[in-house]
This record gives structure tokens, sequence and C-alpha cells, in this order.
């Protein structure tokens, strides 16, 4: 665990104790654990291009910010990262979890304006519900068109997208949303386990200039910088060959300034 430069080294005091009750192992930075070592980058949570090079490595860093009074994660965002690295639920404890199978174009649209009225229905902004909806759509096609390929590794629709109505019965994705402290939780869950930091390291290097869209391997570039904007926290877990899945969670408030609000990155391979 180590302060990126946006914080105090004294941070790492402050931070490490509530880390530690969330259920995590830790080792301050320096310190030496059983390979494969990941991580832990505390920051101030402006997320940006210096943060490109930390998803690069080896494993890829994972990212959380210090959102709270006094310079320590919140409480729900080290829930996520623990169950997270436990190969647990995402979702929010207790919460109502609604959960959609996709399998036509069509359907990303239903599973939009399901999020987007959960938003409502939750008291929140009209803007963090066209937040939502936007989100949910992103992860739910990159669940469903990107992400499926023949045994070859080629794209069956990314490159299609445009002429693409349903994808067949195997290559269908499961989208799940619920409300609980932080915003909407909104996940997307694809059967192929193949999405690398490549794409989100490109689109955090992106962030606050333009964008330059990388269409190889079929990657939604776009997309994935407006997930990076709108969320509190992105969280990935690829089981490679097997799944992927993706977490945004959009706070309920207004979404003014949103992309320069504070964020959590954290992505997870398992072994």
């Amino acid at each position: 665990m180590v302060a990126d430069p946006s914080l105090a080294p004294a941070a790492l005091e402050q931070a490490t104790p509530s880390l530690v009750r969330s259920g995590l192992p830790l080792v301050s930075g320096g310190g030496r654990t059983r390979a494969p070592a990941r991580e832990l980058v505390l920051f101030d949570g402006r997320l940006g291009p210096s943060h490109a090079a930390l998803l690069e490595r080896t494993p890829p860093a994972l990212l959380l910010a210090t959102r709270e009074p006094g310079g320590t994660p919140s409480a729900w965002e080290m829930r996520v990262l623990a169950s997270l690295l436990r190969g647990e639920s995402l979702m929010p404890p207790g919460a109502a979890v609604a959960k959609l199978w996709l399998e036509r174009v069509v359907d990303l649209k239903g599973a939009s304006s399901e999020a987007a009225a959960l938003v409502e229905a939750s008291k929140g902004s009209r803007s963090a519900a066209s937040l939502a909806a936007e989100v949910m759509h992103e992860l739910a096609a990159n669940a469903l068109l990107d992400a499926p390929v023949d045994a070859s590794g080629t794209p069956l629709y990314a490159h299609r997208r445009e002429s693409v109505q349903a994808v067949a019965p195997e290559h269908v994705c499961q989208v799940s949303f619920a409300v609980g402290e932080g915003g909407i939780y909104l996940e997307a869950v694809d059967l192929f386990g193949r999405l690398t930091p490549g794409p989100i390291a490109r689109a955090v290097a992106s962030l606050g200039g333009r964008m330059q869209v990388n269409a190889s391997g079929g990657g939604a570039g776009l997309g994935m910088r407006r997930i990076l904007e709108a969320c509190e926290l992105i969280a990935v877990r690829v089981v490679p060959g097997k799944e992927t899945r993706m977490l945004g969670v959009v706070g309920l408030g207004e979404a003014r300034r949103r992309a320069a609000l504070p964020k959590s990155l954290l992505y997870f391979q398992s072994e």
C-alpha cells in the first residue's frame, strides 16, 4: 500500500486501521508479500492521465480514493474492494438487486430505462438518472457486443454494431442494478473474461483531453471514457476465459462537474 503524490505520507497511517477493519490484508509501501503482490494506491480521487501507467503495471495497481474527511477511503468503497478481491458479490449488502439477461440490442435500451427509473424511485436527481442510464447502456453494450469472440479471438459483433439485432444464445450477458451507500450500483457480466487493463488505461490517459478512439479488438474507447467520467467508483473483476464483471457506481446527486469528483478505479484479474 502506498500513497501517491496527491497525499501526504501520513495518509497511510490514517487510512490503515479502516482498511484492516474492512478485512484487507495490507503491507505498507516497501513491505514484502507472497507473489503476486497487488499494489493499493491511495490518492485524492482526482483521476487523471498520470494514473494510466499504474494500470499498465503487472499486476495493475488498485486506485482507491480518500474522499472522506480526514483523508480516509469511504466504508462502501473499502467494502467493494474487499469483495472484489475475495470473489464475492459487489452489490451493496441487503439491497434489492434487479437482474436482467440481455440477448437483443433493443434490450440495452430497456436496461438503461430500468436504471434511470430506479434512480428516480430512490429520489435521485434527474441528471443522475440520465447518467445512470448512459453508464448502464455502455456497460451492457461492452458486455453484449464487444466481449464475444470466436475460437481464434476475433470479435463477433463489435465491428458491426449497427447491423446486429441479437447475439447468439451462448453470448448473452447479465446486468444488475441496486441502490446502496454511494449511489446506484450498475453491473454488467459477460461470459468471455477477456477485458484487459489496456482500454481502461487509454481512457484514463485521455481524461481532460480529446479521446482518441482505438477500435482495434472491438474496444469502445469513448464508452469507457464516459463510464469513468460519470462514476464514483469503477470495479472490474476478470476471470480469464470465463467472466468479466464490471461495476460502476453513480452518485444520486446533481451531476455538475461529475468528471472532476473523486473516483476509485479497481481492476483485478483472478489467477
